[in-house]
Order: C-alpha cells, then sequence, then structure tokens
C-alpha cells in the first residue's frame, strides 16, 4: 500500500471509530456524554473533574419531559468557557445534539459561584461540579422545545 491510500486508510479507519464510539455511548440510554473540551490550565479545574461531573449528571437526568425526543438518541458535549478566581466562578455550556445526524439540538449554559471562600483547587472543582449540574439539569427542558 502507497503512503497516501495508507494516510486515507487510517483517517477512514479513525472516523469510523469515533462514530462508533458516539454511537455505542449513546445505545446505553437516550442521553450520553459524548466528549468534554480540555479547560484552560488557568481555570483550575482539569478535564477528568469535567467529565466525572456530567457522567453523574447525565445518569439522574428524567427523560419523561423530553417525549419530543423520545426514542432518538442525543449526544452531550461539555465545555468550561469561563472561569474566575474573585469570587469563584464558572461557566459550562453542554451542546446536545442528534446521534444519528449530528444535528445540533440546543446549547444550554449553566452557572455557579462561591464568595467569602479563598480561591483554592477543591473550591473550583466544587463551583465547577456545580455549573455541569447546572447544565445538566436544563437537557430535558431543552429537548421538551
Amino acid at each position: 500500500m502507497n503512503r497516501p491510500s495508507a494516510i486515507a486508510a487510517a483517517a477512514l479507519l479513525l472516523a469510523a471509530t469515533l462514530r462508533a464510539g458516539d454511537a455505542g455511548a449513546a445505545a446505553e440510554g437516550e442521553i450520553a456524554l459524548s466528549e468534554v473540551a480540555p479547560p484552560p490550565p488557568s481555570s483550575g479545574v482539569d478535564q477528568a473533574t469535567l467529565k466525572t461531573a456530567a457522567e453523574g449528571e447525565i445518569k439522574r437526568i428524567d427523560t419523561a419531559r423530553a417525549s419530543r425526543w423520545k426514542g432518538r438518541r442525543v449526544l452531550v458535549s461539555v465545555a468550561l468557557v469561563k472561569a474566575d478566581d474573585a469570587p469563584v466562578s464558572v461557566t459550562v455550556n453542554a451542546t446536545l445534539r442528534e446521534a444519528k445526524t449530528g444535528t445540533m439540538i440546543a446549547i444550554v449554559e449553566g452557572r455557579a459561584r462561591a464568595e467569602g471562600s479563598a480561591p483554592s483547587s477543591e473550591l473550583k472543582k466544587q463551583v465547577a461540579n456545580a455549573a455541569v449540574r447546572s447544565a445538566v439539569r436544563q437537557i430535558p427542558e431543552a429537548l421538551a422545545k
């Protein structure tokens, strides 16, 4: 196999693997976490913290209110879009898209802040968890529209 063909084959394999990963994630339930964008290093929050929080909150979603999307799989992508130290505050966006077509359905925003405490890495993680919770809890309402 020549070099351009090998590169093309590798690209196709990667695309198929990524697409299968999305579909497999959503097969477990109607709503599944697709990806978590790496937060900026200055935020003091790591990607694993956001992922753990998002997965936990997505498992708690009551899909009964999202009857319009019944039977369809929805993928959620999470990104920390803003983090401040005084007061400690975090803003998270969750993008919802249909698994089959990739069509964007909605973007929901969650915010959280803590005042009166000196910024610490643990406090930043707790505020980030609260912001993720705030965003994810809006998903059923966004899917009901």
